[in-house]
């Protein structure tokens, strides 16, 4: 799959791939993409939208679980290659957001493809987390990564 349009204000970070992320054979093991994806989103909120993972979590009380995630792996990645892994916000809701994800190799070939759900919480009853809305700072930055065809609720 040749590489697919990334928006010019997408939030753009590169990854090495290291001997951790392989398997035997010099090849990204497919668990650890995720973990890539969760590394990407932790940097996206503590460098784009200003809140960071420690201070969201154990300052704040608040969390971004992820509610659904879609995956397509397109081409393999290997030992020693920088990937380019992009963020766009394709949905905003009131307490969730869609995100969309793709991993680009050296050549600008598409890995993988993924559609992230994000639910914003904080601890409710018994502690149990229960979905807020989105805070207003954070949500004013979130915007600024949206797609062309993104769907922003609360905005004319």
């Amino acid at each position: 799959m040749a590489g697919t349009e990334v928006a010019a204000n997408a939030f753009v970070k590169p990854v090495l791939v290291r001997f951790k992320h392989c398997d035997a054979a010099g090849i990204v093991f497919y668990p650890r993409y995720f973990e890539m994806i969760n590394d990407l989103v932790e940097d996206w909120c503590a460098e784009g939208l200003g809140l960071s993972f420690g201070e969201m979590h154990l300052r704040n009380g608040m969390g971004v679980p992820t509610a659904n995630l879609e995956c397509r792996f397109s081409a393999p990645s290997f030992l020693g290659e920088t990937l380019s892994r992009s963020l766009e916000v394709v949905r905003l809701g009131r307490s969730s957001m869609t995100l969309r994800i793709l991993f680009a190799g050296p050549d600008d070939e598409t890995r993988l493809l993924a559609t992230l759900v994000l639910v914003w919480v904080a601890k409710g009853e018994g502690g149990r987390p229960a979905p807020i809305a989105v805070p207003e700072a954070q949500r004013e930055a979130i915007v600024r990564f949206a797609a062309p065809d993104s769907v922003i609720e609360g905005v004319s």
